[in-house]
């Protein structure tokens, strides 16, 4: 393989070791499977993380990235604040659908680093970065909109994360798209009656 950068070996690193997860399950993602998936040398995986702790981190960080993203994209758009919220909602559930195993992989991370020693802020740290990433797409939306919250943002955040983390795992182990879909657009009703316009 040609001489990479650092940052773009660890981004293959990370890709290929969700592929990994998504395919054998987070247990089987061994350093050397990983470094297989990527077509990479050993030596590249630990030249490019200090330790396992660290890659989990970062696929966490690129799973969320990959469905926050989609829905950052969608409240710069065009349309009225319910749009918005309507549209940030769809692109998250789109994703779902379209790439179930990579959140299938999410939850069995939590446990996976709830279960091994040395690994429990792994989990702690998944579900932070949710509730910040959903607290800033809470705060584009106000800004973007000229709009304020009848509850402070980090309530919301929770809510938003909580009832999206129930929903998700609903669907994935029912497959129900159309009870889940209302389910969505009533939280999507719950959100917009949030909304208090300047």
């Amino acid at each position: 393989m040609p001489r990479i950068a650092v940052d773009e070996r660890r981004d293959l690193l990370v890709e290929a070791a969700i592929r990994v997860m998504v395919r054998d399950g987070v247990a089987k993602a061994t350093t050397r499977s990983i470094v297989a998936e990527a077509g990479m040398a050993l030596a590249a995986f630990h030249y490019s993380f200090r330790s396992k702790q660290e890659l989990l981190e970062n696929v966490i960080g690129t799973i969320t990235a990959h469905t926050l993203d989609l829905a950052v994209e969608r409240l710069g758009a065009e349309g009225s604040v319910e749009h918005k919220v309507r549209a940030a909602l769809d692109s998250y559930w789109q994703h779902l659908m379209a790439n179930p195993g990579e959140h299938r992989v999410t939850y069995e991370l939590t446990q996976y680093a709830l279960r091994h020693p040395g690994l429990a802020t792994v989990a702690k740290r998944q579900y932070e970065a949710y509730i910040e990433g959903a607290s800033k797409l809470i705060d584009s939306l106000a800004h973007s909109s000229d709009v304020t919250w009848t509850v402070p943002v980090p309530v919301i955040a929770r809510y938003l994360i909580a009832v999206m983390d129930g929903l998700t795992l609903l669907w994935l182990n029912e497959g129900d798209d159309a009870g889940a879909r209302a389910a969505l657009d009533l939280a999507g009703d719950h959100l917009i009656s949030l909304i208090r316009m300047s």
